[in-house]
């Protein structure tokens, strides 16, 4: 019975994470004075992560660094977590592991320009 709690508790912590449905557009409509990294921060990631904390995901002040400075494998795996783990990304597979295994809800509608203006925001560190 304690694992079916566990497992029921964690789709619906997996389900309310991002995968927003609006354009990022209509994000940053929705979130006026942010910025467009922010809001799209706001609408995606904020149920999840926190810049400067460990959440059900890592903390993501100091990401980009932890990553190699590697803005194509971060958009890979902000897009498609499970597929950068499962084509050996040993970061992806790392963050995996540290986090129990959670995956993270796919983003395929974030733009790369998208996830530029968040990697903006994220690089500032201030909630």
């Amino acid at each position: 019975m304690k694992h079916y709690l566990l497992a029921i508790t964690l789709l619906a912590m997996l389900a309310s994470c991002g995968g927003s449905e609006q354009t990022t557009e209509q994000e940053h409509e929705n979130h006026p004075g942010m910025s467009k990294g922010k809001a799209i921060f706001v609408a995606n990631c904020i149920t999840c992560h926190k810049l400067n904390e460990k959440m059900i995901g890592p903390a993501l002040t100091g990401s980009l660094a932890r990553w190699d400075n590697d803005t194509t494998r971060i958009r890979a795996f902000i897009k498609n977590s499970q597929e950068s783990i499962h084509n050996g990304d040993k970061r992806a597979q790392a963050v995996y592991k540290e986090f129990n295994e959670t995956i993270m809800t796919p983003m395929p509608h974030l733009t790369d320009a998208d996830i530029n203006e968040l990697i903006d925001y994220i690089n500032k560190g201030v909630e």
